[in-house]
Parts: C-alpha cells; sequence; structure tokens
C-alpha cells in the first residue's frame, strides 16, 4: 500500500471565497499539477501504485476572527473533499480544516465531520492568524484533539518573515522550512505534546531544518524532556524527542532523506508529496524511488510508503478522528 499523507485540492470555489474573505491563496504557478482533472490525477496515482491520497487545505486554512465567516469556510472545504472523497470510491481521504480561533467553533465543526469514514485526522497551519501553536488560547484545542486521539497534519502557513525587507523569493521555499522547524520545537518545549500524548502529529518537508540541525538542539530537547519526566509527564513506552513526530518525505533532494531517516528513524517517516507541487508527472515516480534508494530493509521502505501512515490513520479499518477502529 502506497499512501500520500501530503496532497492538495483546490477547489475553485473554495479559492474564490478565501480571497473574498482576505485569505492568502496558493502560488498556483509552481503547481503545473493542479491542472488535471481528478479523473487524470487518479490515472497518475494508478501508473504508480498510489492506493490513497489525503487531501488538506495547506494555507488555504479557514481561519478568521468572526466564528461564523469560519465556520461556513470550513464546512465548504470539508464538504468539498468529502464529496471528492466519494465520487473517487475512497482513493482520497480528508484531513479536516478547523475554524479557528474560535475553540467551540472548532469542536463544532469536528463533531460534525467525526464519523466521516474518509475524514482521518486534522490539518492546522503552523500559526494561526499569527499566533503560534503553543499559544495560550489555542491550548483547549489539544485537549479536545486528546480526546479523541486525533491525527494532526500540520502544513506551514507560508507567512515566515525573518528575511528582511526583500525576501527574494525565499518566502515560500526556505520560509516554509523553517516555519516546519520553528513549529515542532515549539509544541515540543511548551508540553504540549507531553502533555498530550495520544495526538499524533505528522510534520511536512522532513520536519523542515531539523534532520541538519539535531546536533545543535539535541541537547535542549533532552533538557525538555528531562523537565517534563521529572514533573510526572511522560509519553508511552518511553517515546521521546522528535521520536513524538512523524515527518512525510515531502522533498526533493534525495540525500536528505537519508539524513532524516538517521536521525529521526525509518520508523517516524511517513510518504508525501505535497502534490499538486510536482513539477512533472515523472517526478511522482522519482519521489517513490527515492524511498526505495534508502538503505533499509524492504519491509522499511514499504512502512515509510505506507504502513505507517495506514496505522497512523486507520486506513484500512473503522478509525477516524475519534481514533476508534
Amino acid at each position: 500500500m502506497i499512501i500520500d499523507v501530503h496532497s492538495h485540492l483546490f477547489p475553485p470555489e473554495y479559492l474564490e471565497r478565501i480571497e473574498k474573505a482576505g485569505g492568502a491563496l496558493p502560488r498556483l504557478s509552481a503547481a503545473p499539477l493542479h491542472r488535471l482533472t481528478i479523473s487524470e490525477r487518479l490515472d497518475l496515482m494508478d501508473s504508480q501504485n498510489v492506493d490513497l491520497q489525503v487531501l488538506s487545505v495547506g494555507v488555504l486554512q479557514p481561519y478568521a476572527t468572526d466564528p461564523r465567516a469560519a465556520s461556513d469556510l470550513a464546512k465548504f472545504a470539508n464538504d468539498s473533499y468529502i464529496k471528492t472523497c466519494v465520487d473517487s470510491q475512497s482513493r482520497f481521504a480528508v484531513f479536516a480544516a478547523l475554524p479557528l480561533p474560535d475553540i467551540d467553533a472548532a469542536a463544532a465543526e469536528l463533531d460534525r465531520v467525526a464519523n466521516e469514514r474518509s475524514v482521518v485526522g486534522v490539518a492546522l497551519n503552523s500559526n494561526v492568524l499569527g499566533r503560534q501553536l503553543d499559544d495560550p488560547s489555542l491550548l483547549p484545542l489539544y485537549q479536545v484533539l486528546d480526546e479523541r486521539a486525533a491525527t494532526v497534519f500540520i502544513h506551514p502557513s507560508m507567512t515566515y518573515d525573518g528575511f528582511g525587507d526583500n525576501d527574494f523569493g525565499m518566502n515560500r521555499s526556505v520560509g516554509a522550512m523553517f516555519e516546519d522547524t520553528i513549529v515542532t520545537l515549539r509544541l515540543l518545549f511548551s508540553g504540549i505534546c507531553a502533555r498530550h500524548s495520544r495526538i499524533k502529529f505528522i510534520v511536512p518537508h522532513l520536519g523542515g531544518t531539523l534532520p541538519f540541525i539535531y546536533g545543535r538542539i539535541s541537547r535542549h530537547i533532552d533538557r525538555h524532556e528531562r523537565e517534563w519526566r521529572e514533573s510526572g509527564i511522560s509519553a508511552p513506552d518511553g517515546i521521546e524527542g522528535l521520536q513524538r513526530f512523524w515527518f512525510d518525505t515531502a522533498v526533493r533532494h534525495a540525500p536528505a532523506l537519508d539524513c532524516a531517516c538517521v536521525t529521526v528513524g525509518h520508523s517516524n517517516l511517513v510518504f508525501g508529496t505535497d502534490y499538486p507541487y510536482l513539477k512533472t508527472t515523472e517526478e511522482l515516480a522519482v519521489r517513490i524511488r527515492n524511498i526505495h534508494d534508502l538503505p533499509v530493509p524492504r519491509a522499511d521502505q514499504d512502512a515509510i510508503l505506507g504502513g505507517t501512515a495506514a496505522a497512523l490513520l486507520g486506513i484500512g479499518s473503522a478509525a477516524n478522528i475519534n481514533g476508534k477502529r
């Protein structure tokens, strides 16, 4: 089984609604495969034996200060994706969008879609209208997600602003990697992962720069983990540090996969492509081949390509965002 946990679909009407609401739009010029119809997309998946793609809204999160407006956007996005799943005979699944920052509205939307078989988790951006994910106002959300043992896919918001007056176009290509890095460490250092260990967090792009700067941050991770253990909070089965997260493989640079495999472990990697942000249809085959080229046993390669994600998401069972099987 091959499961792509990081893919997007941009319904034109939803794009119009987001733009009307003043939200950020995706850069479709960098996503040539968005022009493919659903039928063509399925043909491409079939050509590479990809069984399932999990859809998420990416930067098109239904975040708004008006809870009603946010709820309407979230409902439209989720219903659109769910319909696509039904029409495609379950070749797609959904990370549900939440109408944040209103926690009550988010909980209501979770309740509304919780029993949809195609909904296998929720999607969050790396910040919510400028609030970091460890912001005190968002902490009640994690209690809701922990109670459901939810899988949470985190996507960069493409709003990193640390490049100065001229970002030379690095906001998305480089800034997103910093967002992945920062949000992971904030969730870890703040204790959110320790306090809510039933939540399964998936971070894209191998966690940004994490595998490459691990030597600089490992002692900080160890210190925070020690502090949480001393306070009586620890993850089950001794899972600590970056092992509390899963990281998708949506990168083009194959040597980066080797680094991540050594640093975070192959059991914490899941296949992702960031579809439709592929240069050509042939790139899908390259991404899969890169996994098969990793110096790990074939069974571990298969786990990265689909087995680990199937377990996280309850694919092939009756699991949903309530964590039931």
